[in-house]
């Protein structure tokens, strides 16, 4: 993941490509991986290629996180398209760009802003354009995560009940973790259906090709991880530090491989089943 994730972002997020290539990236990513998904309630434990379930676990979670780079990179467009943002921007455009300094306001506070040819409605426009941003980005951004979170609470609940009723069988595995590509793929038909598409923008530079791009991404990365651009961004570093903490840890404990695990394992313990269940 962590060589797909550069690649993917800089493609997804800008550079010489639109809202079609994104959409094209999230749905690429999000199918195969939907598709790895559901591969698994094809293939028992019994099977002489069960090995591939590693493979599988992998595609899945690579197209997991490269679709949602994929689809936070419609982030922006959005939240500016929104009917707040729209207002806000057309009131920062009527806004006059110069203005001259009145003898009310030589004394005042705002004279120096004044003399520097920035007149204080533009300042507020401006402040008023830049928290509409903010608020409808995060507005759109917590809505997602909160319905995505809900939508996964909701399938825990449904893939629950072959496991239980199957008392933790690799049917019932395969068939939670089956479960859990259709849903993916079912669920990210509104995403095919309802984001917008483009086309290449006119002002891509016409020889840049896909692999090129994919070398300045890593080159961009490379740039980052300066110990310059490290002191100069502490606190995003610091912030980055802190999500791995926060979300690759419980990750790691909750996240679907420990059923792959006790899955593709409980065929070769030869111990009690007491200790075969433990794994889930």
């Amino acid at each position: 993941m962590s060589r797909v994730l550069p690649s993917n972002l800089r493609r997804a997020q800008g550079g010489y490509l639109t809202a079609r290539h994104r959409k094209q990236l999230l749905l690429s990513f999000a199918y195969t991986g939907a598709i790895s998904a559901m591969v698994f309630f094809t293939l028992p434990s019994s099977s002489s290629i069960w090995q591939i379930s590693s493979l599988l676990a992998i595609v899945s979670n690579v197209c997991f996180g490269a679709s949602m780079v994929a689809l936070n990179a419609y982030l922006p467009s959005l939240a500016r398209n929104s009917e707040e943002v729209t207002k806000a921007a057309a009131a920062l455009a009527d806004t006059p760009r110069s203005a001259g300094l009145s003898e009310e306001t030589e004394d005042s506070e705002d004279a120096g802003l004044l003399a520097s040819g920035t007149p204080p409605a533009l300042v507020s426009a401006k402040a008023r354009y830049s928290e509409a941003l903010t608020t409808a980005t995060s507005r759109i951004s917590s809505r997602g995560i909160a319905t995505g979170y809900l939508a996964g609470i909701i399938l825990l609940v449904i893939a629950l009940i072959p496991v239980t009723k199957m008392k933790g069988s690799t049917l019932s595995l395969r068939l939670a973790i089956g479960m859990s590509g259709i849903w993916w793929g079912f669920f990210s038909l509104p995403a095919a259906v309802w984001l917008p598409s483009g086309s290449v923008s006119a002002e891509a530079p016409e020889k840049r090709t896909v692999w090129r791009q994919i070398l300045f991404s890593w080159r961009r990365l490379g740039e980052m991880l300066r110990w310059k651009e490290i002191k100069r961004l502490r606190n995003t570093f610091k912030y980055l530090a802190a999500w791995f903490l926060l979300s690759d840890g419980p990750s790691f404990r909750y996240a679907p491989q420990r059923s792959v695990l006790a899955y593709v394992s409980r065929p070769r313990l030869h111990h009690d089943n007491l200790y075969s269940d433990s794994l889930l």
